[in-house]
């Protein structure tokens, strides 16, 4: 026997290492992990998502601001947080951390649930009060992200030339398609900060698609953030880190028919309150025509920071190195003859577009109260350009600064409702010089001018829920645009030196949103405008045209989505009248001179269509996943009242706009990790000229892309991937010069040739580091 001294102290020791157990598990249920989850895209926290553990057993949803708080009664080693519309994610949970920032990616196939950043106050899309379209990942990867053209084809309402990888036009609704050589009247942000410059023009095609995760279209002037676009506005928001996930590594190229050659690297590095990304791209294309050389390469940073549970600070520093040559468009005897040449003065100048370009910009979102959110962006960024032309050298260099901010009020009220108010203010320093082209060479200089472009957006809505089931939101937009000029060459006797301030412009909005059951139906009343470049607001004799008015206009629109037969098809659908006035006509006057007026007025009917049905989604069967999708446009633009150098158009259809665009695309999914695309695109004749004696050609598109992605051990993973666009080598213009005139007795060049039948394959890796 054990003496009685051993026995208790033995007794001791047992009792001290129960103690110790029970200690622990107390310690443990005691054991509180928080968190936030956001939208991986655009930062906007997502209400009521799930936190659970893998059994489902126990767990807890997120709170108006995202955030959750669960304790933790037994050992768990990781939570899986889901939200209706997003793909679910597992969280490895760390002793050393009790508190979480989860970013969700959205689920392609659920997008009714996905939450928008297109309107002042919080939306999912199936809430959105307006038409408003998404694209994912994968509709920007159907081909090889080359150029963002025919994801944007595909979107209905929206119609894109292209005339060679650096000269396009977006236009929206009809609106922006009797813009030269580039896109205007629609406005473009990048993770909130504006890509379009101080006289509206927008440029989104030097940017690679490698960085961007989503694109939201919002059609017509149907948001009151935005001031000016009265086409639209896109939304376009950058790949995001993710708070727990591995460092990571990843690196591709592709290659295609015409010399194509395109490089992407990317690294990703993530800690407890902070994650970055560095993305580098290359591109090299020697291009489909005489002329047609093609250079861009690109780095950026992006970087978010978690200093506090309400806080997200997002910021980018992005920059571009581009040189494009420019064969200019063509006749139709050379177009029919020999697409690849290129317009004769144009080769024979050499003539390029070069330039370096940056955007800089820092975003903080926050919530001060569980009421109140704000977020706050500022930037500016630079363009230096350089573009020898057969007629002179344009060089230009441009400077930019700007701040937005946004005040959310919820107010715990009956009818719920939500007051948001902001602004942005945005000034732009622009100087340039024209200089004769001497055989390529810099000649005596023509002109030399310095811009200041400004302008002040203030704006405030409110929304109240008159039930459970509708939303009633109002709001108004004040916009003060203002631009000054200063003419220092003194070589010739034309002064252009003068201010332009246009007068301010009120626009109002009225909107609604009523749920039903699965689907829902939206409409608004909204005013747009856009107001005339510089360039546009001088006289023939250079002076500043005091009588010139911006573009005005409104927009009718009714609309419904929803989701049908268990959730299995998704549709989406709009009718619309625009009716614009003082409608901006760009008069040629000489090479390189425009003048603009206003000449008439246009009415904008139309029905957009969107279907999207899932045919097959079984992760246990062979062929996994198959979607087919259908969108189309039907358009019906015309003159209603315009009258031109004493030529009166008016009924004629408006021109550079299809009256029919119809998209259908297949997607699949196999078992073997197969996958791939088909899509089938008809674009309808559209009119060049404005009395429409010249059309161009209907013409139908076939693109084919299939591709292998497996996971390679636990860390690598491996896409292999090829294509062809224009499967039956289809001729056709990709892009058109509205109303081209002629000179010197040579026939007017209207036509940009589209690609024939081309091919592309590519790799990408991802290897996770940690």
């Amino acid at each position: 026997m054990l003496p009685f001294k051993g026995i208790l102290g033995m007794a001791k020791q047992i009792i001290f290492f129960f103690l110790l157990v029970i200690t622990s598990k107390m310690s443990w249920a005691q054991n509180t992990t928080k968190g936030r989850v956001l939208d991986a895209s655009n930062s906007q926290p997502l209400i009521g998502a799930n936190i659970s553990n893998p059994e489902g057993t126990f767990g807890t949803q997120t709170d108006q601001l995202g955030l959750f708080e669960l304790s933790l009664t037994t050992a768990v080693e990781n939570l899986i947080v889901s939200h209706v519309g997003y793909k679910s994610q597992s969280i490895v949970l760390k002793q050393s951390q009790t508190a979480y920032t989860v970013l969700l990616e959205v689920n392609d196939f659920y997008l009714s649930d996905v939450v928008v950043s297109a309107y002042p106050t919080q939306h999912t899309l199936m809430k959105a009060p307006g038409a408003t379209t998404i694209l994912t990942k994968r509709d920007l990867q159907r081909e090889n992200e080359v150029i963002i053209t025919p994801a944007l084809n595909r979107v209905p309402g929206i119609y894109m030339h292209s005339g060679t990888l650096s000269t396009n036009r977006i236009t929206v609704r009809g609106i922006g398609s009797r813009s030269l050589f580039s896109t205007n009247k629609i406005k473009a942000y990048l993770d909130e900060i504006p890509l379009s410059t101080g006289e509206g023009e927008t440029t989104i095609e030097d940017l690679d698609l490698s960085l961007i995760d989503r694109v939201e279209v919002i059609k017509g002037p149907a948001s009151s953030i935005y001031g000016a676009g009265l086409g639209g506005t896109i939304n376009l928001s950058t790949i995001k880190g993710n708070r727990g996930i591995s460092n990571h590594f990843s690196t591709g190229g592709s290659v295609a028919s015409y010399g194509l050659f395109r490089t992407q690297s990317q690294l990703g590095l993530q800690g407890d309150n902070v994650g970055f990304k560095v993305i580098f791209n290359t591109m090299h294309s020697d291009g489909y025509r005489d002329n047609n050389e093609y250079d861009r390469q690109s780095g950026t940073l992006l970087g978010q920071f978690y200093p506090g549970k309400s806080h997200v600070i997002t910021s980018i520093v992005n920059f571009i190195h581009l040189k494009g040559f420019i064969p200019s468009s063509l006749d139709s005897a050379t177009f029919s003859s020999n697409p690849r040449a290129a317009a004769a003065n144009w080769e024979q100048a050499r003539g390029f577009e070069e330039y370096d370009k940056s955007l800089i910009g820092l975003s903080w979102r926050s919530s001060p109260l569980v009421n109140l959110h704000q977020s706050t962006s500022v930037f500016t960024g630079f363009r230096d350009a350089n573009e020898p032309r057969p007629f002179n050298i344009l060089k230009e260099n441009s400077n930019q600064l700007g701040v937005r901010s946004k005040l959310e009020w919820d107010l715990k009220v009956p009818w719920e409702p939500v007051i948001t108010t902001g602004g942005e203010f945005f000034v732009e320093w622009f100087n340039w010089s024209t200089f004769e082209n001497d055989n390529r060479q810099i000649g005596p200089v023509l002109s030399i001018n310095q811009e200041i472009r400004k302008y002040l957006n203030i704006y405030s809505e409110l929304k109240v829920s008159v039930s459970t089931r509708t939303q009633i939101m109002a709001g108004i937009n004040i916009n003060h645009t203002q631009y000054n000029l200063e003419d220092l060459f003194v070589g010739d006797s034309i002064d252009q030196t003068g201010d332009y301030s246009f007068d301010v412009i009120v626009s109002p909005r009225l909107a609604f949103n009523h749920r039903i059951n699965d689907w829902a139906i939206y409409g608004n009343i909204s005013h747009g405008f856009s107001p005339p470049s510089l360039s546009e607001t001088l006289t023939p004799d250079g002076q500043i045209n005091t009588d010139i008015q911006p573009e005005t206009g409104y927009n009718f629109e009714i609309g419904a989505r929803g989701n049908l037969l268990n959730n299995r098809l998704f549709f989406d659908g709009s009718l619309y009248t625009m009716r614009i006035k003082d409608l901006l006509v760009a008069e040629r006057i000489g090479q390189d001179q425009f003048v603009g007026v206003n000449a008439g007025r246009t009415t904008h009917n139309g029905l957009e269509i969107s279907v999207i049905y899932k045919i097959i989604q079984d992760v246990n069967a062979p062929l996994n996943f198959w979607q087919v999708q259908v969108t189309h446009t039907l358009a019906d633009y015309e003159f209603s009242d315009f009258i031109n150098n004493d030529q009166d158009f008016s009924g004629n259809q408006l021109t550079g706009t299809p009256s029919n665009l119809f998209n259908l695309i297949s997607d699949f999914g196999t078992a073997w990790n197969i996958y791939g695309n088909f899509n089938l695109q008809w674009v309808d004749e559209i009119p060049i000229t404005d009395d429409n004696s010249i059309f161009s050609n209907s013409y139908s598109l076939v693109n084919l892309k299939i591709g292998y992605k497996t996971m390679l051990g636990t860390k690598l993973t491996f896409n292999l991937f090829g294509g062809i666009n224009n499967l039956f080598d289809e001729k056709y213009a990709s892009m058109l010069l509205i109303n081209a005139s002629s000179f010197g007795g040579a026939s007017p060049r209207y036509f940009y040739p589209g690609l024939p039948r081309n091919y592309y394959s590519g790799l990408s890796i991802k290897y996770l580091l940690n």
